[in-house]
């Protein structure tokens, strides 16, 4: 079964990937780019830049994943609780280790400069799920997730759940959609739905440093990092970030080596 996740994941992925593009492209929820076709494409680009940059560091996890259980490594290898409520446990320590991640990259400006990419998009949908600087790739992917595999002992049962989850939710919360209120107002008590996570994007630094849960809202809540402003009443993107050629990818992949 966990095999069958892991590999029909990337399938999910495209497959998300093409049904929020026609439904924004549809019934769009925000306002639009004038150009957006020159949008999907600028941001599609920087995905694969990202992605082909930073291919080989999956495998990397993978290999950190099958050391630790042979060497049985890691706090949850040395908990005596039963399997189901490790994978459950597992799940929540790694989305915690995730939300302490991203306070990081907002508070550490070195790490700012590459994840501010993310956050200078202007319009945001479902182009804008993947539109992370390669630097910043290598953060998330390999130096967090690789600490905490190694020091959480995440079993690759439990990491190929996370990244169901992870991975739509991850296209969902950027698309340009608007799920119904009544929807939003419960599933937001847990997960971090569209209407939540756009909040995040706003262009009010106040509120760019907020609602960093990827999955859970727990955080968020307990932490204090959220408010009750809703998608439509923000300006998304950054003020650094206003002008046209400021989202060539050229000037996204080198404006963290700028003053």
């Amino acid at each position: 079964m966990i095999e069958l996740l892991a590999n029909i994941q990337p399938i999910v992925l495209i497959v998300l990937l093409i049904l929020m593009y026609s439904i924004e492209n549809l019934f769009p929820y925000l306002n639009r780019p004038a150009n957006i076709k020159r949008h999907y494409r600028r941001n599609f680009t920087v995905s694969l830049i990202s992605f082909i940059m930073n291919a080989g560091l999956g495998i990397l996890v993978v290999m950190i994943l099958e050391w630790t259980a042979k060497n049985n490594w890691g706090l949850l290898n040395h908990v005596n609780i039963p399997a189901t409520a490790k994978v459950i446990l597992g799940i929540l320590l790694f989305d915690f280790g995730s939300y302490l991640t991203h306070n990081l990259q907002h508070k550490v400006p070195f790490l700012w400069r590459f994840h501010r990419i993310h956050h200078s998009d202007l319009h945001l949908n479902v182009s804008s799920s993947l539109r992370f600087h390669p630097i910043d790739a290598i953060v998330a992917l390999f130096i967090y997730q690789g600490l905490a595999v190694a020091v959480l002992g995440i079993s690759m049962t439990t990491f190929v759940i996370y990244g169901t989850i992870a991975l739509p939710l991850l296209i969902m919360q950027h698309s340009n959609v608007k799920l119904p209120d009544w929807f939003e107002r419960i599933a937001r008590l847990v997960i971090a739905t569209p209407g939540w996570h756009k909040i995040h994007h706003s262009a009010h630094r106040q509120l760019t440093d907020s609602h960093y849960g990827d999955v859970f809202t727990f955080w968020d809540r307990i932490f204090g990092t959220w408010g009750h402003t809703q998608p439509h009443e923000i300006t998304y993107g950054l003020d650094e970030f206003k002008e046209d050629h400021q989202q060539k990818v050229s000037h996204l992949m080198v404006s963290p080596f700028k003053k």
